[in-house]
């Protein structure tokens, strides 16, 4: 029901809102699943008044075109959700289902006030006043394992996705120079989704250098004015992590770059073993396989790239060891990090980004990937893996 901050390059429509309905521009309204009755409400509000500027074209009750799409059972005014709940909790249903976020935001107000901030808190905060009788549970399984599994429509709309987000990787990788820093890098990221013809991207592009690229500093861009800002440093390694985002879903793809448009020998070294795991990780992807199967494959394929070269041996045991490489898969989807679930099946889009840190240096990748019954499709093709292919693209741009 809030529209979206200056700042913000477009507005976002609520997930699961947006996956039940397909309604991608209607603010203010609120579905209801009554699974007893099989039956879909719309409960809508006053009309939403962007810059205090009321605009009745945005209330869903005045636009039959989006009721028709949403396919919903019936359209109500938002004042009479508490009591269509209560006269459905005195018929005998006892629990209400609410959505969550995919991690829980930290509560911001101290102890002893009602929270203050996290959309899904607050929500649940006022159900739980305004109905005191009635049971809560969570719903974030049940939609996860719904949206784990994308239709046809949805893959196609992840393949533009993928291709736009890989070529704005691509326009990214380009700029990371001693002679430049990471907000350049970032501007030709979103100019790249958008002349893609993408919305804009679907995360703010991570472009972190050097120690800024390890994920425990990554993060602390979220609290940070200038986005961790930093010039490129000969000899650096970059996380090169963005997304582009149209038709209501996003992308996610990675790489990491050598300042210097080579990784040096020790670097060439884990890169290559990071890219043989990850490889064979993919190899394994199929219908029914779950995420444990694909970690140990990648596992596997890195002693495989070991196994004649006592350097790589080293390498090989510190990357599959108690501190070593991260083989993080998540799924893609409306958001461009959704959860996973245990077992992959015919129809997820994942992102597959294994991470290891070495000393001062950071490694990452990723691709998105369609699972299909026999194997998997990684929908952002023509990127670089290996250290020679990585030279070879950089060189091109140099």
């Amino acid at each position: 029901s809030v529209e979206k901050k200056m700042e913000q390059p477009f507005w976002v429509q609520d997930p699961s809102f947006f996956y039940f309905t397909s309604l991608l521009n209607a603010p203010g309204a609120i579905l209801l699943l009554d699974a007893p009755k099989r039956r879909s409400i719309l409960f809508s509000g006053p009309d939403p008044a962007p810059f205090g500027i009321a605009r009745s074209d945005l209330n869903v009750q005045n636009r039959p075109d989006w009721v028709l799409q949403s396919g919903v059972s019936a359209v109500l005014p938002n004042s009479d959700l508490i009591e269509y709940i209560e006269s459905r909790l005195s018929s005998g249903v006892r629990t209400v289902y609410l959505d969550g976020p995919r991690r829980e935001a930290p509560n911001e107000a101290p102890p002893g006030l009602l929270a203050v901030s996290g959309f899904h808190r607050l929500w649940e905060q006022a159900f739980r006043l305004a109905l005191p009788n009635a049971q809560f549970e969570s719903a974030i399984e049940a939609i996860g394992q719904l949206r784990w599994i994308k239709s046809s429509e949805e893959i196609e709309q992840l393949r533009f996705n993928a291709l736009a987000s890989a070529s704005a990787l691509q326009n990214g990788m380009t700029r990371i120079q001693t002679a430049t820093n990471q907000r350049e890098a970032e501007a030709a990221v979103v100019a790249a989704c958008l002349e893609s013809g993408a919305e804009g991207p679907s995360f703010w592009p991570w472009v972190m250098t050097g120690p800024n690229a390890h994920i425990r500093t990554v993060v602390g861009s979220f609290f940070d004015s200038s986005h961790l800002n930093r010039p490129f440093h000969s000899g650096e390694l970059v996380r090169v992590d963005v997304g582009c985002a149209a038709g209501g879903y996003g992308g996610d793809v990675g790489r990491t770059v050598p300042v210097s448009g080579t990784f040096s020998e020790s670097q060439s070294l884990i890169w290559d073993a990071l890219v043989s795991g990850y490889l064979a990780g993919i190899d394994a992807m199929k219908d029914g396989v779950s995420l444990q199967e694909v970690e140990l494959a990648s596992q596997k394929g890195l002693l495989a790239w070991s196994q004649e070269d006592p350097n790589r041996r080293e390498i090989a045991t510190r990357m599959n060891g108690e501190s070593g490489v991260s083989w993080h898969l998540h799924g893609v989807g409306i958001e461009s990090g959704e959860t996973s679930q245990p077992i992959l099946r015919t129809g997820s889009v994942i992102a597959f980004e294994p991470m290891f840190s070495n000393g001062e240096d950071a490694y990452y990748l990723e691709d998105m990937i369609l699972i299909g019954p026999q194997g998997a499709e990684v929908l952002t093709p023509g990127l670089p893996y290996w250290a020679s292919e990585m030279a070879q693209f950089l060189a091109k741009d140099r």
